[in-house]
């Protein structure tokens, strides 16, 4: 056991679990751990269990894990985020966001026989009441099929599309499938997006930039 190797573990060690005020304490629990792991190791390949199939792929993995992470954190290194490719991405976002919020109630059901059977009552029905009653989105048919307030990306495409078409008090005139079933929507509302300051989303913008260095360089890689 090198001293290499005490100051990895004991770093490692201290990241997962409180350090020992006493530091000779310390010492001789850390070594004891390093011991013992060391004397299993040693065993395990005498016996060439680090050969079993099992074992030998988890190994293979956490190698592969290891190496990966070290590649990424390598390229992004090399190729540090400026604070100015986050602001033009951040710009870049603003200028194609939906500039719109939507308040929407919908009716959820399953087949479009239910949907349109709905859709011939609820002109003279109350929506929110057919909400209540047939809706199998539990969550927002406890009110009323009311969705809140939601922008571009908060929704599906195919519904959102839909409610977009759609002016103030206004009903789908047919139902809209999607993943979920078929909806029958009502727009209630709508107001201005507010966008999100830079400094509130600064963080995240980052992450997008980094995610497309990085898959650009997998692309690269791939190529």
């Amino acid at each position: 056991i090198t001293q290499n190797d005490y100051d990895d573990y004991l770093k490692s060690r201290q990241a997962q679990q409180a350090p020992i005020a006493d530091k000779e304490k310390e010492k001789t629990v850390v070594m004891e751990e390093m011991v013992t792991r060391t004397l299993l190791v040693q065993n395990a390949r005498k016996h060439k269990l680090d050969q079993d199939p099992e074992t030998y792929f988890q190994i293979k993995r956490q190698t592969e894990n290891i190496l990966a992470r070290a590649t990424l954190r390598q390229y992004l290194k090399d190729n540090p985020i400026s604070d100015e490719e986050v602001k033009q991405r951040f710009d870049k976002e603003v200028e194609k966001t939906h500039k719109l919020e939507y308040r929407a109630r919908h009716i959820l059901v399953k087949t479009k026989e239910e949907a349109d059977d709905i859709l011939k009552k609820v002109h003279v029905a109350n929506f929110a009441a057919l909400a209540k009653q047939k809706s199998v989105d539990v969550r927002s048919g406890k009110e009323g099929g009311d969705l809140g307030w939601f922008n571009e990306g908060a929704m599906v495409p195919e519904f959102f599309n839909a409610v977009v078409q759609l002016k103030k008090g206004e009903i789908t005139k047919e139902p809209v499938k999607t993943e979920f079933g078929w909806h029958i929507i009502k727009l209630d509302d709508t107001r201005p997006f507010k966008v999100p300051e830079f400094e509130q989303v600064k963080a995240n913008v980052r992450q997008l930039v980094q995610q497309e260095k990085i898959d650009n360089m997998v692309k690269d890689l791939k190529a």
